[in-house]
């Protein structure tokens, strides 16, 4: 059955999402999960999957146009499906936007005259200044903060992002051009590349702050990098190599939320690991637990299942999750591949394979998305995740804490969550969102254990 391929959400803060590439043209046809577009938000690149076999039987999106998350943007049906009921969908939507429509215009009529506030005064009648900042500059959130720290106006900065947004690395690079005098481009722009070309100037060593794009918005695409790879001398190219590996090791600015429940919610995840291991005939460990209701928490906050590289956020569909495990002293991070797609009793085989193999060799394979422990194996919360993921959990489920009963005191078990996340990427009220969603998957535990049920592994 066809069905409306609509903008992805990268984070919480989303407002806009670029089309940088569709990897099918009009007619083509894709197989389950197979990538149909690359979208940007901001410094954040996404992959549009197809969720099942059929043609691209509609694109409504050019490549370099933006719109709102959650906007149709093309349709995916079988070759001969009727899909005038799908195309209905992007009718309704026309001419909300567009300039000069009723809506529009009243929008912008309320931004400039203003509304009565509490006080009895007209809100927006302040200066001209004032009102023409708050209807013609759009910034990020983070730009907007970075903007105050820094001193730097907005009104005097050009914006790199989704209809000329600005962005936190245009108020740095503005600040740093108030210092300097330099007019070049800003960061954003000179590392604004295709996943592919980013894929591709890692394997030959190219520089990505040296290639001109060619893509949309001047994104730069795998043509552009191979065609510098032929114009870069030997020498300099393994000279970029170089940089680039110590780039990817450097650590980022990691900050850590914690989220402490006791009661009944605490005791949920260890009773659900007692009747997970009856029902599927398994030796679970809580981690197992965990896994589940992380997953089911990342597939709704997708900016958390992620890498950065390149100075870029790159969202991955599959969970590729990294697990703490100790051998002789020594934190070993093995990765679990394609969580999402694992029953329970195949998710607990597999851990225990990873995590047997790691301490056998002494080393930790894999490449994570997020990564995940128990705090028994973990003595520092950031040791947890390396670059280049952007987040991992540390969970505490031995912690008591007394509480008053009919004869004096009881201890009563308390669940402690430390998520550890990229600050470059990720902010507070993403933090914030992402543990009261996993607080629920926990509480719902065994429903979701039992839901794995009908999965099975690639």
């Amino acid at each position: 059955m066809g069905y409306v391929v609509k903008m992805p959400k990268l984070g919480l803060e989303m407002e806009q999402g670029t089309m940088l590439e569709w990897h099918l043209e009009e007619g083509d046809s894709v197989a389950e999960d197979e990538v149909i577009a690359e979208i940007e938000s901001e410094k954040s690149i996404g992959e549009i999957e197809a969720r099942e076999d059929g043609v691209l039987r509609m694109t409504a999106l050019e490549e370099g146009e933006s719109v709102p998350p959650g906007t149709p943007i093309g349709i995916v049906a079988g070759a001969d499906e009727d899909i005038a009921d799908l195309q209905a969908e992007f009718e309704t939507d026309e001419g909300l936007d567009e300039p000069g429509s009723d809506e529009t215009t009243e929008s912008a009529d309320s931004a400039l005259e203003g509304t009565p506030s509490e006080g009895g005064e007209t809100a927006g009648t302040s200066t001209d200044a004032e009102t023409a900042e708050s209807v013609d500059i759009k910034a990020s959130p983070r730009a907007e903060r970075r903007a105050e720290e820094l001193g730097v106006g907005l009104a005097d900065v050009d914006g790199s992002g989704p209809q000329g947004a600005i962005t936190e690395d245009d108020v740095e690079a503005a600040a740093a051009a108030e210092d300097t005098g330099s007019t070049g481009r800003t960061t954003a722009e000179q590392i604004k590349a295709s996943p592919r070309a980013e894929r591709r100037a890692e394997e030959i060593g190219v520089d990505l702050m040296t290639v001109e794009g060619s893509g949309p918005q001047g994104a730069i695409t795998e043509a552009d990098v191979e065609a510098a790879a032929d114009d870069t001398p030997s020498e300099a190219i393994e000279a970029a190599a170089a940089e680039g590996e110590r780039a990817a090791v450097r650590p980022g600015q990691y900050r850590t939320a914690t989220l402490v429940i006791d009661g009944e919610e605490a005791d949920a995840l260890m009773e659900t690991t007692e009747f997970a291991g009856q029902a599927f005939d398994v030796e679970p460990s809580p981690l197992d637990v965990l896994l589940v209701a992380v997953s089911a928490t990342l597939i709704d906050h997708p900016a958390f299942n992620a890498t950065i590289e390149d100075e870029t956020h790159h969202l991955h569909t599959r969970q590729d999750v990294a697990v703490a495990a100790e051998s002789d002293g020594e934190l070993l991070t093995p990765v679990i591949d394609g969580v999402e797609e694992l029953s329970f009793a195949e998710l607990v085989e597999t851990r225990h394979e990873v995590v047997d193999e790691a301490i056998a060799s002494g080393m930790s394979d894999g490449r994570a998305t997020f990564a995940l422990g128990l705090e028994s194996e973990v003595d520092d919360v950031e040791s947890l995740i390396e670059a280049p993921t952007a987040a991992g959990l540390l969970v505490n489920s031995s912690r008591r804490r007394a509480v008053p009963a009919e004869n004096g005191v009881s201890l009563e078990r308390c669940l402690s969550l430390s998520l550890v996340y990229d600050t470059r990427v990720l902010g507070d009220r993403d933090a914030e969102a992402f543990l009261d969603a996993l607080l629920e998957r926990i509480e719902n535990a065994p429903e979701l254990v039992l839901r794995t049920y009908g999965k099975r592994s690639p």
